[in-house]
Formats: structure tokens, C-alpha cells, sequence
């Protein structure tokens, strides 16, 4: 699977299903704002069960098995059927065990040093998180520099909104954003999937404007 390709429209939503009656709905409404990508986040008992139910009735969502802290909620992941794997950390052990399983892994980092183990271990897209914390744009500039000869590209995540989207989809070594904002837990509890459509289409509307 051909993770640039998945993430070509530069948006992953990062959507950690309350309960599973959410997680159709959700997919539907990503879906018709345009966007065919979203990470579920193993945070819940209901995330393996979401990924399951939008395999199958929506097949052409691509699914990120998301807050992979374990090698058995990887295994998990995967027979769910998500087609993907990330992590808020560098995980030696879930990084080793996703590459000899076959699953497309994005680590999280936040340290040149991890940066550089995570392209050994041969993943070359990476989570940036907590990027604001880190120092946001300001962090990627400073990456840029030395890591551009390996060609790793990140994925922001923590404090990226509507409002600081363009700030970091502008940048070279970013390959996609990432965030809650898209799917909020009140939007879910209030099951206001209009809302969620409609997020998704302002974003995707902001990053089209910059081509």
C-alpha cells in the first residue's frame, strides 16, 4: 500500500470512536465532504469493531489504526482491516513487528535523534507529535535542513486546526495534517454529522486553493 497515495489530499482526520452506532455516520460524512482517509484511534473497546464495520460497507475509506501501543493492539489493528498503522511514539518493538507483518507504520517522533531511527528502521513518513508543543512550523523549518537528503516527510499532529492548516501544509517536508478538529467528541456526541462534512470540506477547500 502506497502511503503518499493515501495521503494525497493532505488531511487525516484522527477520530476516536466513543461508540461503534458512530462510526458509519462518521465514515459517510468524511466521504462526501470528499475525503477517502481517516485514522481510528485505538483509545476505545470500540475501535476495532469501527474499523471493521466501515471496511466493510464503506471499502473505499482507507483506515489508520491510530495510538498503536502495543503488538497486540497492532495485531488487532490489523484484523480489523486497517490498512495502515501509527503511533504518538517511536516503538522499537511495534515498529520491527509492523514491517515484518506487512503494515504500513508512521511512528510518531520528536527529536532528530528519533528521527533518524525511524528511517533506519524504514519508515520513511513520520508523525510530528505533539507538534505545537514542539514548535509547530518553526520545528518542521529547522528539520528541513538536515533531514531532506532522507526524504522523510511528517505528519503534524497536536494543535493543528482550521486556523493553522495552510501554516503547515506549506511546508516542503509535510506530507498531510492531522487532528481531532475534523470530529470532534461533542460533534460525535451530538451526533452532528453535518458539522463533520462540513469541516471536512473547508479544509480540503483551503489546501485545493494552494495548489
Amino acid at each position: 500500500m502506497d502511503l503518499k497515495n493515501i495521503l494525497k489530499q493532505k488531511v487525516l482526520p484522527a477520530v476516536n470512536i466513543e461508540s461503534s452506532e458512530h462510526a458509519l455516520p462518521i465514515a459517510e460524512a468524511l466521504l462526501k465532504g470528499g475525503l477517502n482517509v481517516m485514522e481510528i484511534q485505538f483509545r476505545t473497546e470500540h475501535a476495532a469493531q469501527a474499523i471493521e464495520l466501515i471496511r466493510k460497507n464503506y471499502p473505499e475509506m482507507n483506515i489508520g489504526a491510530g495510538t498503536l501501543l502495543s503488538v497486540d493492539q497492532l495485531k488487532n489493528a490489523i484484523k480489523a482491516g486497517a490498512q495502515f498503522g501509527l503511533s504518538p511514539s517511536l516503538n522499537k518493538t511495534i515498529c520491527e513487528e509492523a514491517k515484518q507483518l506487512n503494515l504500513p507504520f508512521i511512528p510518531g517522533i520528536m527529536t532528530p535523534s528519533e528521527i533518524e531511527f525511524a528511517h533506519e528502521s524504514g519508515c520513511s513518513i513520520l508523525k510530528l507529535f505533539p507538534a505545537a508543543q514542539l514548535g509547530g512550523v518553526a520545528f518542521l523549518k529547522a528539520m528541513l535542513g538536515p533531514y531532506e537528503q532522507l526524504d522523510v516527510q511528517f505528519i503534524p499532529m497536536g494543535g493543528v486546526t482550521i486556523n493553522n492548516l495552510k501554516e503547515y501544509v506549506q511546508m516542503k517536508n509535510v506530507i498531510a495534517v492531522g487532528g481531532s478538529w475534523l470530529v470532534t467528541k461533542e460533534l460525535q456526541s451530538t451526533k452532528n454529522y453535518i458539522a463533520i462534512y462540513n469541516n471536512v470540506v473547508a479544509a480540503l477547500k483551503l489546501i485545493q486553493e494552494m495548489d
